[in-house]
């Protein structure tokens, strides 16, 4: 705090020189006068002169310098904070002088604390604008800030954080064991630790935590990095399921040819049928490998649609006929209840390859004597929704939100005995979307499962 120094000599005021010699003329004016008054002869007069040096001066004096050393103590005050802010305080000591310089100090106070006010506004709206959540700490460990971000990954909208501990905020021991080794570190030196968190949904938060300088708290920062982490298991799982669906046919092909090449020539049915099942694996791979291939054309963009107006009901015929023959020889009935007047705006050929997929499993898990049918339904926003609807074992609840991942099979031993790649599915979502639609399905276990494709009715930008 500047305060000034009451041991230095200040230059006195002209003003205050003058209030000085009016008080030492009053006070000694009215001595004398009492004096005289007193004794009117020439030895009061010269009492009077004497009791005026003696004690009305020394009075003048101390009089002044309690009614103007805060004046002094000020203009010293503002001298020193000018000289500091770069300013140069006049020389002259009078009370305009005074004056100019509490008026310099007031104006560049007002202007100090708009710019501090303008850049606490933009460490705001950066805070409030940023993807990761950010959290400060006080040195008792109490929360001081926190921004949206934060509030948003942690579920804590509408919880009222500031000045509670980040125990009573975030119940996680992981969470605090990394608040205490930060306030071990030195200042600018960080530790990470990624953390789990029971939310509503489970979350994998990775957290950087910093001291403040000076000891004054800590800062965290809150990464979400679930969808990473889900990614990189599917990934995982992706790599696992290739190498298990290619190892799986090359296993079988080449302990068929080792057996070939170990019978005696002599026995040619056997060979004949140990050449088939060979050659039925490895049509397997084949198909496996020209889904990857397919899947990864559509997945880097170089599939190109040639879009225009499909009649639908025409065009559900057309693939109906490619399982009229299976059909019939398992009982499953094929209704088409599309009416006539429907169309869609899509590439035939792909149209083909995402109805063709959707029919081939629904005939592979409907029942002897089951039935799939199609429908079509105006949907909202200029798109029509077509049903494939099948009276199949259903899928569980469980599996539905994983059911077009690669790979991904509800019961796999069946699946492969299929002959599918588990593929397929995958194939038909994302042609789907690079028509621009969506993909739902709805299943109920043991009854059948109706997968619904959304399609624009007329021209639209195809998705990059």
């Amino acid at each position: 705090m500047l305060v000034g120094s009451r041991q230095e000599t200040p230059r006195r005021l002209p003003t205050t020189l003058a209030m000085y010699l009016v008080l030492m003329m009053v006070f000694g004016m009215g001595v004398m006068g009492l004096l005289i008054w007193k004794a009117p002869t020439s030895l009061g007069m010269v009492t009077g002169v004497v009791a005026t040096v003696v004690v009305v001066i020394p009075f003048a004096r101390w009089l002044m310098g309690r009614v103007l050393g805060p004046v002094w103590e000020l203009q010293s005050v503002a001298r020193t904070l000018l000289a500091r802010w770069g300013f140069q305080p006049g020389r002259q000591e009078d009370w305009g002088v005074l004056t100019n310089q509490l008026v310099q100090l007031t104006s560049y106070s007002e202007e100090r604390i708009q710019v501090l006010e303008a850049e606490r506004a933009k460490v705001g709206a950066v805070l409030d604008s940023m993807v990761e959540g950010v959290i400060a700490l006080d040195q008792q460990g109490l929360v001081i800030l926190m921004n949206p971000a934060a509030r948003c990954i942690l579920d804590l909208a509408q919880e009222t954080v500031v000045g509670q501990s980040l125990l009573e905020v975030i119940r996680n021991r992981g969470l605090a064991d990394l608040v205490d080794l930060c306030q071990t570190l030195e200042p600018n030196e960080q530790c990470r630790r990624e953390v789990e968190m029971q939310l509503p949904v489970q979350r994998v938060l990775e957290v950087n935590a910093m001291p403040l300088p000076h000891m004054q708290g800590i800062v965290l920062v809150f990464h979400d990095i679930s969808e990473l982490r889900r990614l990189e298991q599917v990934r995982a799982e992706f790599v696992a399921n290739v190498s298990h669906e290619l190892r799986t046919p090359l296993t079988a092909i080449k302990g068929y040819l080792e057996t070939l090449l170990d019978e005696a020539p002599d026995e040619p049915a056997t060979h004949r049928r140990f050449l088939e099942v060979a050659h039925t694996h490895a049509d397997r791979l084949s198909r496996l490998i020209n889904d990857l291939a397919r899947l990864s054309d559509i997945e880097t963009g170089k599939v190109v649609l040639h879009t225009r107006s499909v009649a639908l009901r025409e065009f559900v015929n057309d693939i109906v006929a490619i399982f009229e023959n299976e059909a019939e020889k398992r009982g499953i009935s094929l209704k088409n209840e599309v009416s006539a007047e429907v169309l869609v705006w899509a590439d035939r050929d792909r149209l083909s390859q995402i109805l063709v997929n959707l029919v081939d499993n629904a005939m592979k898990y409907t029942p002897d004597g089951g039935m799939v049918m199609f429908r079509a339904r105006e949907r909202d926003q200029g798109f029509t929704g077509l049903q494939i609807i099948d009276t199949g074992q259903g899928i569980p609840p469980s599996d539905i939100p994983r059911i077009t991942e690669r790979f991904y099979r509800v019961d796999k031993a069946r699946t492969r005995d299929h002959g599918g790649t588990g593929l397929g599915l995958a194939i038909v979502k994302h042609l789907v979307q690079l028509h621009g639609g969506f993909l739902r399905i709805e299943s109920e276990l043991g009854k059948g499962t109706t997968i619904e494709i959304e399609l624009p009715v007329k021209e639209f930008a195809p998705s990059p």
